[in-house]
C-alpha cells in the first residue's frame, strides 16, 4: 500500500496535480492506495459520488483533514496539527504501507513527514510547485484552499514558514521528485539533494497526427481563475487582438470570488471572446489554434502538453518550464500590444508555424506521454524502497 497525502484538487477539481493523481492511480492498478488529503470546509464536505474524477477502487481509504490553523509559534502549531492528524490514522493503514508519498511540501508534505517519521516509513515527495514562491508571487490561496491571511505579517510570514516546511521535509525525504526543471535550482538552495526529474505527460492515445487549418487564429486560455494564472493580462490580451482573433478562456473556479466576478464582467465588454467554465480540457481544446500562457509563476503546466499533444502551438511570456522548448514564449516585459502582434505574424507563416508545432509535438511524443512518465517512476520507486528498506 502506498500513502498519498495530497491538498484539495483531486478528486472535485480539474488541474494538473488533479490528472497527475489521477493517472498515478491509474498507472498502478496492482497497488492499494490510503489517499490523506488536507482540505478547506467545502472540499470536505463535498461527497465523493459528486466527483469529477472517478475515484478508483484499489484506494481503499480516502481521509481528510482541515488545515491547520497557524500562530505567530506556527512550528509548534504544524507539529500538534500532525500529531492530532496522524491519531485520526487506523494503525493497519500504517502497518500495510510500503510508503509515504507527499505531492508537496505544505501542508501535505509536513503531515506524511511526521506520519513517515513516527513509524520509521520511507518518505516520497513529488513536488509540483513551490508553494513558498507562489506567496512571494502573489497567490492569494494555497490548493488546499487555505486563504494567506494578513495576520503576522501577512504573505512575507506564510512564505518564511512555508521555505522552512520545505527544507525539512526535503531533509527527511528518501526520494525526491521534481516536475520541473526550473524549480530544481531553488529546490537545492533549500537543502534538497539528489533529485530526480520525472516531468508531466499526455495519454497517448490523445496524440493528434493532423489538425486542420483554420482561417482566422482562435487563441485559447485554460487555467484556475485564480490570481496567480493571471487570467486578467489574457483578456487584456483579447480586447487588443479585437476583430483579429477569437479568444476562448476555459476556467475552473478556484474560490477566488472577487476575481471571478471581475473576469466575468470585463468578459462582457469583449465581443471576440467566450467564457467556458468548469468543463473539462478535451471539450472545448480542439477549438483553439494556440494556447495562450500568462501565469505569474509556473513550475510545468500540464496544459502545455495537452495542447502540443493536438497540435495547439503554446504562446506567452516565458515562465518556468515555459520556454522555447516547449512554446513560442516572449520576455516577461514584453507589452500586450507587441505580443499579439507577434503572434498574428507567426500565425501568418503557415509554414513557420508547422515546423514549430511538429518540433514540439515531437518532443512530447518521444518523452512525456505517461506510460513513459510512469515507468520512471516505478524505476526509481523501486530502487527507493530498496535502498532504504528497514531491518525487520
Amino acid at each position: 500500500m502506498i500513502i498519498l497525502v495530497i491538498e484539495g484538487t483531486y478528486p472535485w477539481y480539474r488541474g494538473g496535480v488533479s490528472e497527475w493523481v489521477s493517472q498515478y492511480l491509474g498507472a498502478f492498478e496492482d497497488t492499494e492506495f490510503a489517499l490523506l488529503q488536507i482540505a478547506t470546509d467545502p472540499f470536505r464536505n463535498a461527497s465523493i459520488q459528486d466527483a469529477l474524477y472517478e475515484v478508483p477502487s484499489h484506494v481503499t481509504h480516502f481521509l481528510r483533514f482541515p488545515p491547520p490553523i497557524i500562530d505567530i509559534d506556527w512550528e509548534q502549531d504544524m507539529k500538534d496539527w500532525a500529531a492530532e492528524s496522524v491519531r485520526r490514522i487506523d494503525r493497519r493503514i500504517i502497518d500495510n504501507a510500503s510508503c509515504v508519498h507527499v505531492a508537496n511540501t505544505g501542508f501535505a508534505g509536513w503531515l506524511g513527514m511526521a506520519l513517515a517519521q513516527q513509524y520509521d516509513t520511507p518518505l516520497l515527495l513529488t513536488e509540483h510547485a513551490l508553494y513558498w514562491k507562489e506567496v512571494d508571487m502573489g497567490a492569494v490561496a494555497l490548493e488546499c484552499g487555505y486563504e494567506i491571511s494578513e495576520a503576522h505579517g501577512g504573505k512575507k510570514f506564510i512564505s518564511h514558514l512555508f521555505r522552512k516546511t520545505a527544507q525539512k521535509v526535503y531533509q527527511a525525504s528518501d526520494l525526491i521528485i521534481s516536475v520541473s526543471e526550473c524549480n530544481m535550482a531553488d529546490q537545492r538552495l533549500l537543502g534538497a539533494r539528489d533529485i530526480a526529474y520525472i516531468p508531466n505527460g499526455v495519454e497517448a492515445s490523445w496524440l493528434l497526427d493532423e489538425k486542420p487549418w483554420s482561417g482566422m487564429l482562435t487563441l485559447g486560455w485554460i487555467g484556475r481563475c485564480a490570481e496567480m494564472k493571471n487570467p486578467l493580462k489574457f483578456i487584456a490580451l483579447a480586447r487588443e487582438l479585437g476583430e483579429r482573433a477569437r479568444c476562448v478562456m476555459m476556467l475552473s473556479d478556484a474560490g477566488e470570488k472577487q476575481l471571478a466576478q471581475k473576469v466575468c464582467t470585463l468578459a462582457k465588454t469583449i465581443p471576440n471572446l467566450t467564457l467556458i467554465w468548469d468543463q473539462p480540457a478535451r471539450a472545448h481544446i480542439d477549438t483553439m489554434d494556440a494556447l495562450c500562457i500568462t501565469s505569474h509563476n509556473e513550475s510545468q503546466p500540464l496544459v502545455l502538453f495537452e495542447a502540443l499533444s493536438r497540435r495547439i502551438l503554446p504562446v506567452g511570456w516565458r515562465v518556468g518550464d515555459v520556454t522555447e522548448k516547449y512554446a513560442v514564449t516572449f520576455d516577461d516585459a514584453c507589452p500586450i500590444p507587441v505580443f499579439a502582434d507577434a503572434v498574428l505574424q507567426l500565425w501568418a507563416d503557415k509554414k513557420q508555424w508547422r515546423e514549430k508545432v511538429d518540433h514540439c509535438h515531437r518532443r512530447v511524443k518521444e518523452k512525456h506521454t505517461w506510460r513513459i512518465i510512469f515507468e520512471s517512476y516505478r524505476k526509481e520507486l523501486s530502487s527507493c524502497l530498496t535502498s532504504s528498506a528497514r531491518p525487520s
